[in-house]
């Protein structure tokens, strides 16, 4: 039997869609037939789990501002599944390129690169990734940034490229590595019957100021070119969190989001090519969609 965790997440629907026999396990009722709530205490889930075969573990938290949330969900709640699951089980497990740090050791970097965590989330995927690693049967995925359907927080980047708003952090020669969602619920179907170990999960590393020209050659607007040093980025993003956590909101914009744009990283996904099949698209194709949903939802709207 196959089980997941973060069924209802953004990555966990485009797995579920190639994974139909797949077992959600969730916190309160979503709809599903299938689902089984549960409070994932490792006495409800040695239960749950006993028969399992195949464990996908997507679900954790990306709140950067909140440490203990982070730990709690990326590091104990991977602990107790790990605990509960039969010893000839496999395991399948989303983590990130976020544990090679944003200064990286070599590049392009590949799964044998020395890892260096530099934030609590990064730290706690690194945590999370020892605790599955003790597991016999394992696949570790370090993905990429996410896009593709779902993921609208880049709405507000596209509006800001076709309004003329859009800065460059820094010099925007920097590789940013991007990753389609659904190029990602492929390589992690794949893993059900194959691989072991550890894989990168990226697609093509473009830069920075690339990126921006391809959105804007699909917005059909003029590449506007401001810049802004990464520092001053990172001093406005630090204070909308602050304004965010009193007034008790999402901040639009985080410090973790600013280095994910600015960092200069690029990966050899040769390993995940080979061994799960990996095979993501075209940058260019990726933006083309991502624009056309965008244009999609404002023709909606009016």
């Amino acid at each position: 039997m196959i089980y997941i965790t973060g069924a209802n997440g953004r990555l966990g629907k485009e797995v579920l869609k190639l994974l139909p026999e797949a077992i959600p396990l969730v916190r309160k009722k979503s709809g599903s037939k299938k689902e089984i709530v549960t409070d994932f205490s490792e006495k409800e889930l040695k239960e749950i789990l006993k028969n399992a075969k195949i464990m996908v573990h997507l679900a954790g938290s990306m709140n950067f501002l909140d440490h203990n949330e982070l730990w709690e969900t990326n590091v104990k709640l991977t602990e107790r599944i790990v605990n509960s699951l039969p010893k000839n089980s496999k395991i399948i497990f989303s983590s990130s390129i976020s544990v090679y740090g944003k200064r990286i050791a070599e590049l392009p970097a590949d799964e044998k690169t020395k890892i260096n965590p530099d934030t609590p989330y990064s730290k706690s995927k690194d945590f999370a990734e020892k605790i599955i690693s003790k597991h016999k049967n394992y696949v570790i995925l370090r993905i990429g940034t996410i896009y593709g359907k779902g993921f609208e927080d880049y709405y507000m980047i596209l509006k800001m490229i076709e309004k003329g708003n859009m800065y460059l952090i820094g010099d925007g020669e920097n590789k940013i590595p991007f990753v389609h969602v659904e190029d990602v619920a492929y390589a992690i179907k794949n893993a059900i019957n194959r691989g072991k170990g550890i894989y990168v999960l990226t697609g093509e590393c473009k830069k920075q100021r690339e990126i921006i020209d391809m959105a804007s050659s699909e917005l059909k607007v003029k590449t506007v070119l401001k810049r802004v040093p990464e520092s001053f980025a990172l001093m406005f993003a630090k204070a909308e969190e602050i304004g965010a956590k009193m007034e008790k909101r999402k901040p639009k914009i985080t410090q973790e989001h600013i280095m994910v744009l600015s960092s200069d990283r690029d990966f050899d996904c040769s390993k995940a090519k080979k061994e799960l099949n990996f095979k993501p698209r075209k940058i260019e194709k990726g933006i083309r969609e991502m624009v056309k949903n965008y244009k999609n939802k404002r023709s909606r709207r009016e």
